[in-house]
Formats: C-alpha cells, sequence, structure tokens
C-alpha cells in the first residue's frame, strides 16, 4: 500500500506560532495557514512554498476552507465569516450571512462541490448553509443520544462531482466516530467507533486518497464510509496534527504538514 509522503521529499520548513486548531487548507495554487497565538493571523504561500501574505486578523478563528465557487478561502470565527481572495491578498467580511441566533456561535464549516458553504454550530445544535436554503437542520437530526457533541463537518470531493459530509461526533463516554451522510443529509454509515477522545483530534480536508487524515496522536485515514483504511503513516511525526494537499486534476502539486509550530512543504 502506498503511504502518505512515499513519492515526495521535504523541501522547505517554516517556524510558526502555536494554535488551538491546526488550521490548515490549499486551493490549486495556494496554501494558507493559521497561527493563534500571541495574535492571530494567517500566512499564504504559494505553489513554489514561498510566503507571499501574512496577516493579522481582528478575532481568533474557528474554521478555514477553500470554496472555488467564491474563489476565496473562506475564514470562520465564532460568530461571522470572512473571505480571502488570493489573488488580490483582500480579506472581505461575507456580509449577506448571519447567525441563525444572536447568542449562538458557530464552530466549523466546509465547502462542497455543489458550490454551498455547510455551517455547524457549536455543540452541533445546528447545521446550515450558504447561501442559506430552505433548510436547516437541528442536533437531532444529525446525531443519536449517546452523543455529546459535534466537533467537525468536512466533505469529500468525487470527480463526478459528487460528495459526502463527513461528521466528526464525539460520545459521552470519549469515544468518537466519524458519521458519514449524503449531499441532502441522509445518513448513510456510521463510523468506526474509536476511543480516547481529545481536543487534539482533528478532521483534515478530503485527500488524493480518497480519505481524511486524523493527526495527533492518530495519524489515521478515514474513508467515505467511516472507516480506517490502511494507508501507511509511519513517515509523520508523532506530532503532526494535519495535512493538505494542493492537488490539479488528482495530481498532487505539493503536500503541507503541520505541526506544533513547524510547517514542512514536500514535493
Amino acid at each position: 500500500m502506498t503511504s502518505l509522503l512515499s513519492s515526495v521529499h521535504p523541501i522547505k520548513r517554516y517556524a510558526t506560532e502555536h494554535s488551538f486548531v491546526p488550521l490548515l487548507t490549499s486551493s490549486e495554487s495556494f496554501i494558507l495557514s493559521y497561527d493563534e497565538y500571541p495574535q492571530p493571523l494567517i500566512r499564504l504561500f504559494n505553489s513554489n512554498c514561498n510566503q507571499i501574505m501574512c496577516t493579522y486578523l481582528p478575532s481568533l478563528l474557528v474554521d478555514m476552507c477553500y470554496s472555488s465557487y467564491l474563489d476565496s478561502f473562506i475564514l470562520q470565527t465564532s460568530v461571522c465569516l470572512y473571505k480571502l481572495n488570493s489573488s488580490i491578498g483582500k480579506i472581505e467580511h461575507i456580509d449577506d450571512y448571519e447567525l441563525l441566533k444572536e447568542n449562538r456561535s458557530m464552530s466549523s464549516l466546509c465547502s462542497t462541490n455543489d458550490h454551498r458553504l455547510f455551517i455547524l454550530y457549536r455543540f452541533g445544535e445546528y447545521l446550515d448553509q450558504y447561501p442559506r436554503g430552505k433548510r436547516i437542520w437541528k442536533r437531532r437530526h444529525l446525531c443519536d443520544s449517546i452523543s455529546e457533541d459535534i466537533s467537525l463537518i468536512r466533505s469529500s470531493k468525487n470527480d463526478d462531482n459528487s460528495f459526502l459530509l463527513g461528521l466528526l461526533i464525539v460520545e459521552w463516554n470519549g469515544v468518537w466516530r466519524i458519521d458519514i451522510f449524503s449531499s441532502s443529509l441522509h445518513k448513510l454509515h456510521t463510523g468506526f467507533r474509536f476511543n480516547g477522545w481529545t481536543r487534539d483530534v482533528w478532521l483534515s480536508e478530503w485527500s488524493p486518497y480518497q480519505s481524511w487524515f486524523v493527526g495527533s496522536t492518530y495519524r489515521l485515514m478515514i474513508d467515505s464510509k467511516g472507516q480506517p483504511i490502511n494507508i501507511p503513516t509511519h513517515e509523520l511525526n508523532s506530532n503532526v496534527k494535519n495535512i493538505s494537499w494542493m492537488t490539479n486534476f488528482n495530481h498532487i502539486k505539493l503536500i503541507v504538514t503541520r505541526e506544533e509550530k513547524v510547517l514542512t512543504f514536500f514535493k
């Protein structure tokens, strides 16, 4: 079985600051990373692994992704959304999205092949869309009674423009799993149940290996049925928390790993 880094070599490393949420995402031409301390900032890198932008942010981020439809990176705080056009390096507030309720907060988001953003609220209380559709899902539609939290939402990206949604669900006993839903939010699979949930458990964007990477001490891949798959990850340091793949028509142009305070670029 091909391992994650078998065909690439490290070519550059960047020192970063600590971040409680190890945010890292990519488009076909750019990589975006996030530092949290001592002040929140984003760093933009091009395909030559050169940092071309470093900008401080007005508030902490909880998640981010790239939207090909909006041609922008989407930055999510607990109360609002921003977009970064990487070509002009400008951050803009997304004015036409408002919180479902004033005293609620957002916690995660992902972009999909059908031009939507799915926006998850804290504890999975609501799942919304942007642009806002006719349906808003509540927690009872997404998880069972033994679930304490819905921590993250991620999408798959398939060649036929279809997609699935993966929800990282935490149970009351510390067990966690990735449940799989259709594009219309019909549950398809209950994921494999892992022990030992901590806040370090993080889910990457969809990879060319048709799976999501789970970082920290787990270092494993989860497929579109919520099951672990046998892709060797032994080359990765034990503190790799997130991975992003810069691809073009399924060709891997660049791989970036995020450790505690280091970004490593592979080609």
